[in-house]
């Protein structure tokens, strides 16, 4: 867990600057710069797993070919208005992932697709409506799925680092917060503010670990005991971007 500083997954950073110039410009792109956002998408929405996945008969590559043809390019005549607005064009995986998860959205909703869903309908319909609402933003789309939101993570984040020691607030803005771009790293914090043990402590509250350790090495770090216990997300590959969003939520109240 030595990636716990990750701004975003590895495999999901996207070129921002790149990615919102051929964005706004892709009603009129090269057959090059087609390639090149489309290679950004798949980059982006390797990872991403949604649950409306498991309810759609194609499988992920055939969905995300489809995403790209239909709501990317815009070339399918049946949808050739987007969705979203030149203002809100993506510039991170996250915002790229939302717009993905409505497209499978709004693919469940069509009639083509419902006769292939075993599912009460009613039942669909309202969760349904209730994704609508999260995906507007995609922070809030990833939190969502474990029934939690941008406002009570930040207030479970503030109450976390209120009960640490001052060592361990310490280490943990040199690790994820304020002070983790200081040239020297965690150790020159650590001489500045006289922490001492500070490997222990950082490997202890959770934000370094072993080269050998696991994931359930991490479950017992006061950070691996505050994502499970009081937010409820176990830490396994299938909950990774929530993790790292949770984390990210983390590091800005460590800043404040």
């Amino acid at each position: 867990m030595d990636a716990l500083r990750y701004a975003e997954p590895a495999g999901l950073v996207v070129d921002a600057e790149t990615l919102l110039d051929l964005w706004h410009r892709r009603a009129s792109l090269s057959e090059t710069e087609m390639g090149r956002i489309s290679v950004l998408v798949r980059r982006a929405l390797h990872s991403y797993y949604p649950s409306e996945l498991r309810s759609l008969p194609e499988d992920k590559e055939e969905l995300i070919s489809q995403f790209i043809f239909s709501r990317v390019l815009r070339l399918d005549p049946d949808h050739a208005v987007s969705h979203a607005s030149p203002e809100s064009a993506p510039s991170t995986a996250y915002a790229l992932c939302a717009y993905f998860r409505r497209y499978l959205i709004d693919c469940l909703r069509s009639a083509s697709h419902q006769h292939n869903v075993s599912i009460e309908m009613d039942g669909m319909a309202a969760e349904l409506d209730a994704h609508t609402h999260a995906i507007d933003d995609p922070i809030e789309s990833v939190l969502a799925e474990h029934g939690l939101n941008e406002v009570r993570v930040r207030l479970a984040a503030r109450t976390f680092i209120d009960a640490l020691d001052d060592a361990d607030r310490i280490i943990l803005a040199g690790s994820l917060g304020s002070r983790c771009d200081r040239k020297g790293g965690l150790k020159r914090v650590a001489d500045e503010y006289q922490v001492p043990s500070y490997h222990y402590r950082a490997r202890k509250l959770g934000v370094t670990m072993r080269k050998t350790a696991t994931s359930a090495d991490f479950t017992v770090t006061k950070i691996g005991c505050w994502l499970i216990g009081v937010l409820g997300v176990a830490i396994v590959m299938e909950n990774r971007d929530a993790i790292l969003v949770l984390l990210n939520l983390l590091a800005l109240e460590a800043n404040a």
